[in-house]
């Protein structure tokens, strides 16, 4: 029967307290005011004594109801038994079924029904019914004067219509009661995430009624004021913004405690209050120079650290020619000498490129016939045949892009394929094919394609599977990329994709 217990909280605990009251009423009534009532005439000492225990238990029910809220359901049933017993007996004493005590009876399980099962709630009525039908019985054995035996038995059947109406009516105001708990559990739930938000925003934000008062205020807002606005009028918090800079959606800016900050003020929500979001714009700046010093310090060290080990070696070789003789073995060090300064340039070259990737000067280009001129500049740049390198793909795209950020993209692209490929014709591919409103630029080599521990930090910078590598080629290239609104993508094994904006005819 666990399942069938009532919840004492919410509903059912308000009916159980006024189930309570109502069972000390009646009793109180019986004890005190049934003789009155022409209750017990036929038996008055027993109606006394069943008067005075009914009102001690009713009243020791309502005591102990801190020590029902573990078996709230028994409780129940012991309470009805209660009522049915003892409004039983009063009637046995005072003239059966014509005493009029059918309602308090009907009273009582419909009362208990609304907080249980539907099978106690029959259970209740039942028993109901048989008290009725068993203490008419017992005036016929005892020739007491029964009454009708139709109106009893449609009395008990009474009861029964009113168990289970009311145990209808509970389960609807259960179920009720429930979807209201949960509606509440997820305010709440919305509430804490709203209040981390708006803890977690840089941004102030300040809640005004239709009185002009401030009733919220968020906790960078209460720092940066130095106290806690709450009920205060807007003109003492903030001066100069005002319902009016709201209605206007506009902005102004006020000192505050040593701060300039920008109030924007949005028009009334619905129920005439209003907002406004306030932004400490140097704090702003003081986080973005900080930022700014931080990328400065990374990109530094890691130039630093990836001239090193070149110029060490450009040094070394130098060193060594001073006391060489050996024309061949000068060659061999100068050629080394040369090999890691040009290192030392392309690193150069790279870093140089991110100064000038947000200056894109985009100029409409015939894709086709710009690949071709870049191609006959970079074969002889490579040192590579013309059947090494292949363009493919559509004629007369039109792109919009800056031709010195496109030749640094495409360059950067091509120094890493022409590392990897063999030298086989068609070693590299280069094609190009329209998809909606943008080109993509592939760059293909047939070698194995980036190592399996760089992969996911393709794009990262001073991050290379190339022993001479700077890793800032495919960094540069991508921050290029973007510049211009485009993309750059690693697809699979050995092949890259640009994604440029495409330019109608």
């Amino acid at each position: 029967m666990r399942g069938s217990e009532p919840s004492i909280a919410g509903m059912a605990g308000t009916v159980g307290r006024l189930g309570d009251l109502l069972r000390v009423a009646v009793a109180g009534v019986l004890l005190v005011g049934g003789r009155q009532m022409s209750l017990g005439e036929e038996w008055p000492s027993a109606f006394l004594w069943l008067s005075v225990g009914y009102f001690g238990a009713a009243v020791a029910l309502a005591v102990l109801r801190p020590l029902r809220l573990r078996r709230a359901g028994a409780w129940v049933t012991a309470a009805v038994l209660l009522d049915v017993a003892a409004l039983t007996g009063v009637m046995t004493v005072s003239g059966g079924f014509r005493s009029g005590l059918v309602p308090f009876l009907y009273l009582a399980v419909g009362g208990a029904s609304l907080v249980v099962s539907r099978r106690l709630a029959a259970f209740y009525a039942a028993l109901v019914a048989l008290a009725l039908l068993g203490e008419n019985l017992w005036r016929t054995w005892v020739g007491g004067g029964p009454s009708d035996t139709y109106l009893v038995g449609l009395s008990g059947a009474g009861a029964f219509a009113v168990a289970l109406a009311a145990q209808a009516v509970g389960e609807r105001l259960r179920r009720a009661e429930a979807s209201i708990r949960a509606q509440q559990e997820t305010l709440a739930w919305q509430r804490e995430i709203n209040d981390r938000i708006l803890r977690e925003l840089r941004d102030g934000v300040l809640v005004i009624d239709d009185e002009d008062v401030v009733r919220y205020a968020s906790q960078p807002l209460r720092q940066w004021l130095g106290r806690e606005p709450v009920g205060e009028r807007v003109e003492e918090v903030l001066p100069g913004v005002d319902r009016l800079l709201a209605r206007r959606g506009g902005e102004r800016w006020v000192a505050v405690q040593g701060r300039r900050l920008r109030c924007r003020a949005t028009v009334p929500y619905r129920g005439g209050g209003w907002l406004a979001f306030v932004s400490d714009l140097e704090e702003v700046s003081r986080e973005f120079e900080r930022n700014k010093l931080a990328s400065l310090g990374t990109l530094v060290g890691g130039v630093a650290h990836e001239v090193r080990n070149p110029l060490a070696a450009v040094v070394q070789a130098l060193e060594l020619m001073r006391g060489e003789e050996n024309a061949a073995a000068r060659e061999r060090l100068l050629a080394m000498a040369l090999d890691n300064a040009e290192r030392i340039e392309r690193l150069v070259e790279d870093v140089l490129s991110l100064g000038r990737r947000q200056r894109p000067r985009p100029e409409v280009l015939d894709l086709s016939a710009w690949l071709r001129q870049w191609r006959r500049e970079a074969l002889a740049r490579l040192g590579r045949g013309e059947e090494e390198v292949v363009l493919e793909g559509e004629e007369g795209l039109r792109i919009r892009a800056d031709p010195v950020h496109l030749r640094h993209i495409l360059d950067n692209l091509l120094d890493n394929a022409a590392h990897f490929a063999s030298r086989r014709a068609g070693a590299i591919r280069v094609c190009t094919r329209a998809e909606g409103e943008r080109v993509r630029l592939d760059v293909c080599d047939d070698g194995p394609g980036p190592a399996p521990q760089v992969r996911e930090r393709l794009f990262e910078p001073f991050v290379s599977s190339r022993a001479d590598g700077t890793g800032l080629g495919l960094y540069v290239a991508r921050t290029l990329a973007r510049a211009n609104q485009g993309e750059v993508e690693w697809v699979d094994a050995g092949c890259f994709r640009v994604w440029l904006p495409r330019e109608g005819p």
